[in-house]
């Protein structure tokens, strides 16, 4: 069993979020769809926020998801 994601389901907005043990640093952030969570609080598993509002963003937070699994 791996812990490496969180998941927030906003249905007023349609957007999920996904919360993954990704450093933020090792990664190129997107405004609106990757954000750094490190030093805020938030609830969940690491510190890349993933936002996703569309089947695009779905299909870029692949890679995300899986580094996540694979980092765990």
């Amino acid at each position: 069993i791996k812990n490496f994601a969180c998941v927030e389901i906003h249905p007023s907005n349609g957007k999920v979020s996904l919360y993954l043990k990704v450093k933020p640093h090792s990664v190129t952030l997107e405004e609106g769809f990757t954000r750094d969570v490190s030093k805020i609080g938030h609830y969940g598993t690491g510190d890349l926020e993933v936002n996703i509002s569309s089947d695009e963003d779905f299909e870029k937070a692949k890679r995300f998801i899986n580094m996540s699994y694979d980092i765990s």
